[in-house]
């Protein structure tokens, strides 16, 4: 169920009409969030507000995603997508680099051959 807010303290309702004259705002009480519409579009939903109240975070918000800035917001999806696979890419080059240098201690201090068994029975494995 949804409750279309009306008026809020920081006059958030009238101030994010100046962004698109469509725009409203709504409580979902079912979902307990706010939600912002617009009612030139058929499916009016537009977007989750991300934050418990209405403040200037909301119109920042509301700012940022709009249709206008799609190109810019796929962007920094992309670059952020791209330094979360580096940070994962560089973890597991850290353990693979510790694992092969343990595997190296061991066969280099190790008399003699090493056998199959004694090399996954270590620490590292």
């Amino acid at each position: 169920m949804l409750i279309k807010i009306l008026r809020d303290v920081f006059d958030i309702v009238e101030r994010i009409k100046q962004i698109d004259s469509g725009y409203f705002i709504c409580f979902n009480l079912k979902k307990n969030r706010y939600e912002v519409h617009n009612y030139k579009q058929a499916n009016t939903f537009c977007l989750v507000v991300p934050y418990k109240n209405l403040d200037a975070r909301t119109l920042s918000f509301v700012r940022k995603t709009k249709r206008e800035n799609f190109k810019k917001l796929i962007a920094e999806i992309d670059e952020n997508n791209k330094k979360i696979e580096n940070e994962a890419l560089r973890v597991i080059k850290d353990k693979s680099e510790w694992k092969l240098k343990e595997m190296f201690s061991f066969a280099n201090h190790r008399e003699g051959d090493v056998s199959f068994n004694d090399a996954y029975s270590t620490k590292w494995a």
